[in-house]
């Protein structure tokens, strides 16, 4: 199932949004990571699924973060196509780094860190 903590189009002012866009268990670690991140709304988005770019577009979130590495990273260049203002954030786990596309390459070695390039990105837009 697709998983929600924020209902479509209903954001918090001061809470950023990031769609987590994948099934692997890479994923679900991110997700465990920036859970309980105070100002920091996470959710799930099964990719498998089908409607998953149709539940991620309607989230609207402020980044999306995706596996580099993943089954279905492939899915995403159309989606970035259709989106070219919204940040899109590939983690790679072999290369422990995060690209943010359209962008430049980030260090991303801890939880801590991914969170604030989120709320780097959500302040500051893509650049």
């Amino acid at each position: 199932t697709t998983k929600h903590s924020v209902q479509p189009e209903v954001k918090v002012a001061d809470c950023a949004v990031a769609a987590l866009y994948g099934n692997s268990l890479f994923m679900a670690g991110v997700e465990a990571s920036l859970r309980d991140r105070h100002g920091l709304d996470v959710v799930r988005i099964d990719a498998a699924l089908p409607g998953a770019q149709d539940d991620l577009r309607a989230i609207r979130p402020d980044v999306v973060i995706f596996d580099l590495d993943g089954p279905y990273a492939y899915l995403m260049l159309p989606f970035i196509r259709e989106h070219p203002g919204l940040p899109n954030l590939g983690l790679g786990l072999d290369s422990n780094d995060a690209v943010l596309l359209s962008s430049q390459p980030y260090a991303a070695l801890s939880a801590d860190g991914l969170a604030k390039l989120i709320w780097s990105i959500r302040k500051n837009g893509a650049e």
